[in-house]
């Protein structure tokens, strides 16, 4: 049986890089929903049963959360707007690491707070930038 994997590659290759971080989070919600159900389905009266990897028939495509990560991580930070803008994505994309984490990936919480704090950052150097 073949594994499918989230996002597809042709699904992050065209469209801006909001229409990308939008199929992103589309592709997590769907892996989190196969993989709770495929959890649920293989567990035994008491709930002890555990997944192996064999089971698993789905895997989210990390290298196109990375190309994404690193596109953000290149945007530009010269005025307040820039920073702004590269705050918002860096935000959406942790919520797409906690919709993974949710997806039995606890380990992925180190990353959310990171790129959370990395947003909080952006947005505090551009809110100092301006003078009442």
């Amino acid at each position: 049986m073949p594994v499918i994997f989230y996002p597809q590659d042709d699904d992050v290759e065209m469209g801006s890089l909001q229409e990308k971080l939008e199929v992103l989070m589309e592709a997590a919600e769907r892996y989190k929903a196969v993989i709770l159900d495929t959890s649920t389905s293989l567990m035994d009266n008491d709930g002890k049963r555990r997944l192996i990897p064999r089971e698993i028939r789905v895997a989210f495509n990390w290298q196109e959360i990375a190309k994404i990560l690193r596109e953000i991580r290149e945007l530009p930070e010269a005025n307040v707007p820039n920073k702004s803008a590269k705050a918002d994505r860096l935000a959406r994309l942790a919520e797409v690491y906690e919709v993974l984490r949710g997806a039995k990936m606890p380990k992925l919480e180190a990353v959310r707070i990171a790129l959370m704090n990395e947003s909080k950052q952006l947005r505090g150097s551009s809110g100092g930038a301006q003078v009442a």
